[in-house]
């Protein structure tokens, strides 16, 4: 007897498990804690939707470009990494609903005198993680579903990209011109290395708002099933107060509403 293929949700309940891929290399979203263990927001929400759909949650670390990518012949089910929704990236991956916002910004060195607004950019090296939407920002091809950039890209940008935003924050770190002028990374990202005693500051308002969702691969074959009860835990999540609390946890103010 010939069955099509089994839709996503079908297949994930049959494992009894969801394979989720995250950043390892991501703080305060995801990273590795004290005990060698995956942390932070998206590793606390991944775990709380495993739950809700009553099966194990197993992790796996793909570079983000691979993950963008789509075509990720079955190796995880969903990512839930703080994925902006954009048109490119719809070409081979299905979203949920978002599940929160990130304000996009600019910081520099902290001894950096010469550099007050995102215009003064212009000519100067900005680090930030490669296939992202800072990338496609400085490039002046980002199209979020729905929104339009605060204020057009600063002119003549060297964009430097990095396997990951973390690594680009080091370099800005070792000192102000010493590799980098400035990083374009998620403000809470930048806040958190502020925290941890890294010497940067930001720079002007955020460029824009990044609606984050989960993404499914759309060369997995059916899936509608499976976005379609990801969107009802979501939805759930969101008025149960989880998703504000996870929130207030890990950045110490609400960003699950729309800006």
């Amino acid at each position: 007897e010939l069955a099509g293929p089994k839709d996503l949700l079908d297949e994930v309940m049959a494992a009894g498990k969801l394979r989720v891929s995250t950043d390892p290399n991501y703080a305060p979203q995801s990273f590795l804690n004290d005990k060698g263990e995956l942390d932070g927001f998206d590793v606390e929400v991944a775990k709380e939707v495993a739950k809700r759909l009553g099966v194990q949650v197993e992790f796996v670390t793909p570079d983000w470009d691979l993950i963008t990518a789509g075509n990720w012949g079955g190796r995880w089910d969903v990512s839930i990494g703080s994925m902006t929704i954009t048109e490119d990236r719809q070409a081979v991956l299905w979203f949920t609903v978002p599940y929160y916002y990130t304000p996009a910004a600019f910081v520099v060195h902290k001894d950096n005198t010469s550099i007050t607004t995102p215009e003064g950019f212009s000519g100067k090296t900005v680090g930030l993680g490669t296939e992202t939407t800072y990338e496609a920002y400085l490039n002046g091809t980002l199209k979020i579903v729905g929104q339009t950039p605060a204020y057009a890209p600063p002119p003549g940008v060297k964009v430097k990209p990095y396997t990951t935003d973390a690594e680009a924050i080091q370099d800005l770190a070792l000192g102000d011109g010493t590799r980098l002028d400035g990083v374009m990374s998620a403000a809470p990202t930048l806040q958190d290395a502020i925290n941890k005693g890294v010497p940067l500051k930001f720079v002007g308002k955020p460029a824009f708002y990044e609606p984050l969702a989960f993404a499914l691969d759309k060369s997995r074959g059916p899936s509608d099933k499976m976005v379609a009860k990801l969107n009802d835990i979501l939805r759930a999540m969101h008025s149960d107060g989880t998703l504000t609390n996870l929130s207030m946890k890990w950045y110490d103010l609400d960003i699950t509403k729309k800006q």
